[in-house]
């Protein structure tokens, strides 16, 4: 895996008492990209040496980086020692959703009307970019899907539940990008649905389509297990 990794600059940033926290935070940020953008698939092993040689910094902040992972469900171990990205279980995927589901519904009415003009112009440009281009990388959906959700949530002023919110679609976001990439398209226009149902005036509509919008993705996901299961 060729990565473009700015070892150095994360180290310049550091001063001598913060150095292996930035370090653990940088290795966590890259780890969790490689997770988000395909590259580390559910069930690759997660060497510390490895990944220590990738992004040529210590075994320690690997360690704690991984650390971090295992404690959001996003790795596990297998055997009981070794770690490994985590395939989530239809029914621990079901279950994240429906509380997805119960804290976005709120979130999306809470921001109505407290997104401005030009986080939308930003938002819909970045939602028709997604939609011309020919191959979807996981990546590219990630970044687009964060604007949309990420910036709903930061419209409740609430930094809990903006914390809450990225964790969740951080766990969600692993298992339905690699199992229904024929999701890409049309929840770039649910998104785009959603979008001005929040900068207007109606927290009703808000509510309405974000839980149609978290249905329609867990609703893909149950069709794909069951076809996979009767094939």
């Amino acid at each position: 895996m060729d990565l473009v990794i700015p070892v150095q600059e994360a180290r310049e940033r550091s001063t001598a008492g913060s150095a292996e926290v930035s370090l653990s935070e940088f290795a966590y940020t890259q780890i969790l990209e490689l997770m988000l953008s395909g590259k580390l698939q559910a069930g690759a092993v997660l060497q510390e040496r490895r990944l220590a040689e990738m992004l040529a910094i210590s075994r320690t902040p690997i360690r704690e980086a991984l650390g971090r992972l295992e404690a959001e469900s996003l790795v596990s171990r297998r055997h009981g020692r070794v770690l490994v990205v985590s395939d989530v279980s239809v029914e621990s995927y079901v279950s994240l959703l429906d509380l997805r589901r119960i804290i976005e519904v709120e979130a999306a009415a809470r921001a109505t009307g407290r997104i401005t003009a030009e986080q939308c112009k930003a938002i819909e440009l970045a939602i028709d970019e997604l939609r011309r281009v020919t191959v979807i990388t996981p990546a590219h959906h990630w970044a687009v899907d964060e604007m949309v959700h990420g910036t709903i949530a930061e419209a409740t002023g609430n930094p809990m539940v903006v914390s809450a919110i990225r964790d969740l679609r951080r766990r969600t976001h692993i298992f339905n990008t690699s199992r229904i990439p024929h999701r890409l398209l049309p929840g770039a226009s649910e998104h785009l649905d959603l979008l001005h149902a929040v900068t207007g005036n109606d927290p009703e509509m808000s509510r309405q389509l974000m839980g149609q919008h978290l249905d329609n993705v867990r609703d893909a996901i149950i069709d794909f297990i069951l076809g996979r299961r009767r094939s």
